[in-house]
């Protein structure tokens, strides 16, 4: 084991950097934890770390992806988003995180944040652009008014709050990954 020694102690420092990112936007979270384990297991051969807790640390990371994605959905639906704010903030996210983690690397939360936020107004706005015009002005089509704004505005709370939600779950994730990754060093 002391000729793994500095392999070791990068891969918990990388995997402190997963877990303060499992509750900060921008940072790479209980991923960031899983592939901290993958490569160090296979940088050992698999001796200390084996199957079983790479496969235990890899649904942690896939639980925290989904628990992004819904609870923010959630969240902004719960906050009033109609059918088309929910329906676009699921797509935003998706688009946000990809984007995130392909184009600013380390940004996939912030992108998954900031796409839901930005497809739960995009849906809004088309469902208000969807409805038939009643009254004096239905020639000009509907529009997007102050209440339109505020119910939209809510719902992107919404969104914040179901991150919040997330944030919590990802961090006793994080927490229980490095625990168990820690665990199987000694046992």
């Amino acid at each position: 084991m002391a000729e793994n020694e500095p392999i070791l102690w990068v891969t918990l420092a990388v995997m402190l950097v997963g877990l303060a990112g499992s509750v900060l936007p921008g940072l790479p979270g209980v991923p960031l934890i899983f592939t901290a384990a993958l490569v160090y297991a296979y940088a050992t051969g698999f001796e200390v770390v084996g199957a079983s807790v790479l496969v235990l640390l890899g649904l942690f990371a896939l639980i925290a992806f989904v628990a992004d994605l819904i609870a923010t959905a959630y969240g902004a639906r719960r906050f009033g988003a109609s059918n088309w704010g929910t329906v676009g903030g699921a797509i935003g996210g998706l688009l946000g995180t990809l984007a995130g983690a392909l184009l600013f690397g380390v940004g996939a939360l912030l992108g998954l944040l900031a796409g839901t936020i930005g497809g739960v107004f995009a849906g809004e706005y088309l469902r208000r652009r969807r409805q038939p015009s009643t009254g004096e002005n239905a020639q000009e089509g509907p529009r997007f008014g102050r209440a339109d704004w505020q119910r939209v505005s809510r719902a992107a709370g919404g969104v914040l709050v179901g991150y919040l939600f997330s944030a919590a779950v990802q961090g006793i994730l994080g927490l229980v990954g490095v625990i168990v990754f820690i665990a199987a060093l000694f046992y």
